[in-house]
């Protein structure tokens, strides 16, 4: 139960962590509304439906272990490509192989993790076990939301100072310019029109913060890949 536990709730905080800083992208940078910012994450959304109802109807052919590490393994793939994808000129289609193959990865562990969780459990404490389950499931979630939250500052700050090195060297030391460029760089749906300069600076942010948080998931999926491996190789009853 602790892995399987462990297991739902880092994959909820690389869940709750992906649609954050999703939301903040299309909105900030795409300059999509709410709806459309629901449409634009529905691959990662299908991915995650599609591949948990697919994984139970492949437990026989693999056991829940090696699908496990395979979903893992494709997730981080997934978080690689996503992690040179997020740039100012970047289109949603060039987005969509990389939520696809993080969210399919998810799905295999979403679908799989409640059998490994669960089949040690006698039938009388099965009720408590899934409270905790559940309970771990919210922390994750919320867990995600703060973690991936602070991560995305830290890359926006490490942006800042790389574009500053590139394009202004004179001001790397400046910390009040720093926190203009930080200040400017929250105005993003006034990009239109500035000249090179400004645009590459905020490409350079953009792409060093999501770069960072991609980094972040791929290294909490790696953890997820080491649990899993410990996982014994019994016959899980599907639940």
């Amino acid at each position: 139960m602790r892995l399987g536990a462990s297991i739902k709730l880092l994959y909820n905080i690389i869940i709750a962590g992906t649609f954050f800083v999703l939301v903040l992208f299309f909105q900030s940078v795409f300059q999509l509304n709410p709806f459309d910012t629901g449409l634009a994450s529905l691959p990662f959304c299908m991915a995650l439906l599609i591949f948990s109802v697919s994984a139970p109807k492949l437990i026989g052919k693999l056991s829940h272990k090696k699908l496990m590490a395979i979903g893992c393994i494709i997730s981080i793939v997934g978080c690689l490509i996503l992690s040179y994808q997020f740039k100012l000129n970047i289109s949603l289609w060039g987005l969509i192989p990389g939520l696809f193959l993080l969210g399919s990865g998810i799905g295999f562990m979403m679908a799989l993790s409640s059998d490994v969780a669960l089949f040690d459990i006698p039938a009388e404490s099965q009720n408590n076990a899934s409270g905790i389950i559940s309970t771990g499931e919210t922390l994750g979630s919320s867990l995600g939301t703060a973690i991936i939250g602070i991560v995305l500052i830290l890359g926006v700050m490490g942006g800042i100072s790389t574009a500053i090195d590139t394009y202004a060297p004179n001001y790397s030391g400046d910390e009040q310019f720093h926190q203009e460029v930080y200040d400017y760089f929250q105005k993003l749906d006034t990009m239109d029109g500035q000249d090179s300069i400004v645009v590459n600076t905020a490409d350079i942010i953009i792409q060093s913060a999501m770069a960072s948080v991609m980094m972040v998931l791929a290294i909490v999926l790696g953890v997820i890949l080491i649990l899993t491996l410990r996982i014994k190789e019994k016959n899980i009853k599907k639940r």
